[in-house]
């Protein structure tokens, strides 16, 4: 059911005022934002294999966000900015738009890793192939000319009215008594899986990329969740 709603949350973010099915600012955001969100996991899962991989993994990220993350930022900007435009009046939905999108992008990473991993008898080998990817620059976002522009276009958007999402969102909260965390439905997963079905999740602390949870469990056992872009980790 949640899989579905999510698709079908994209798909209203997505559509433009044209007949094309998806508008060239949703393709770019969702194109950014899943590049980037694959590249954190291609390096979580990579980490665990051995402590070369795990050092070679964290310097082709860094040297991947200082290439490509002011175009990952703008994206992040272009989706909530879009989520306030189509749902402005209705505040909640437009939180639980962003919640369900930042839910999916995850989920999508996390089944496409976990299937090539899973199939292959070197996993080493395919990490290495795949960082070679990010590292010199097949992955770059600016590699895509399809996009390019409209990804520097989100740019300016972001320059130009970044001020203006800030008060938004602020009303948002407002007007609702509720602070809403883009990361949600991920914790809620992360739970679950962590044997803490149907948890209580609340929003500790929102600078978003970066959110923390508290999640109650149903024998009152908490887990304290950090999230940054979406992806969380229980903390011991």
């Amino acid at each position: 059911m949640r899989r579905l709603l999510a698709l079908m949350m994209t798909v209203l973010l997505v559509q433009g005022c044209s007949s094309k099915p998806l508008s060239e600012t949703g393709e770019a955001v969702y194109y950014a934002l899943q590049t980037e969100t694959s590249l954190r996991y291609w390096v979580e899962a990579c980490s665990e294999i051995n402590t070369g991989l795990r050092q070679s993994a964290l310097l082709t990220q860094r040297d991947w966000w200082q290439r490509n993350g002011a175009f990952v930022e703008s994206a992040d900007f272009g989706l909530a900015y879009n989520i306030v435009q189509v749902t402005n009046t209705r505040a909640e939905t437009g939180a639980r738009l962003a919640m369900a999108l930042t839910w999916q992008v995850v989920e999508t990473a996390e089944q496409e890793i976990q299937s090539v991993l899973t199939k292959s008898s070197n996993r080493e080998q395919i990490c290495q192939g795949i960082l070679a990817q990010y590292n010199d620059g097949r992955r770059d976002l600016r590699g895509n000319d399809a996009l390019y522009n409209t990804l520097v276009d989100l740019q300016r958007r972001k320059q130009q009215q970044g001020s203006d999402l800030t008060l938004k969102q602020a009303a948002v909260s407002s007007g609702t008594g509720v602070q809403y965390g883009r990361s949600f439905y991920v914790v809620e997963r992360l739970a679950a899986r962590d044997g803490c079905p149907g948890a209580q999740v609340q929003l500790l602390k929102s600078a978003w990329p970066h959110e923390v949870y508290d999640a109650k469990c149903a024998d009152n056992r908490f887990l304290l969740m950090r999230c940054e872009w979406g992806n969380c980790m229980i903390m011991q």
